[in-house]
């Protein structure tokens, strides 16, 4: 279910600009299930600069999702994050700094 809050939290910080809050609005469950797929097709068991994988699903992403800015990206890492669908060392608020992966089984990295 495509959750409105999630959404409206993601229009909040797209700033002015009118493209990407409109981008947002028309998205649908299914493109967050492949935006979703994109970032943790992107992740191993090794850590990555979660601005380097914004950027690069952002550069990837097809022409339907050209005006969806980089902060939604780093939003979806956020909930993906919650779900423990990947691990987040460092604060997302600093994505140059920040570092994700998908989860490790036991290995104590």
């Amino acid at each position: 279910m495509l959750n409105r809050e999630v959404l409206a939290a993601a229009l909040a910080g797209t700033g002015d600009d009118q493209e990407g809050r409109e981008a947002i609005e028309r998205l649908q469950e299914q493109d967050l299930v492949k935006i979703d797929q994109s970032i943790l097709s992107s992740l191993s068991h090794a850590w990555k600069k979660a601005g380097f994988v914004t950027t690069g699903v952002l550069l990837a992403a097809p022409d339907e999702y050209e005006d969806i800015p980089e902060s939604f990206y780093a939003l979806r890492i956020g909930i993906l994050a919650n779900e423990s669908r990947i691990e987040v060392k460092g604060s997302l608020d600093m994505l140059k700094t920040c570092e994700i992966r998908l989860p490790s089984a036991s290995r104590g990295d």
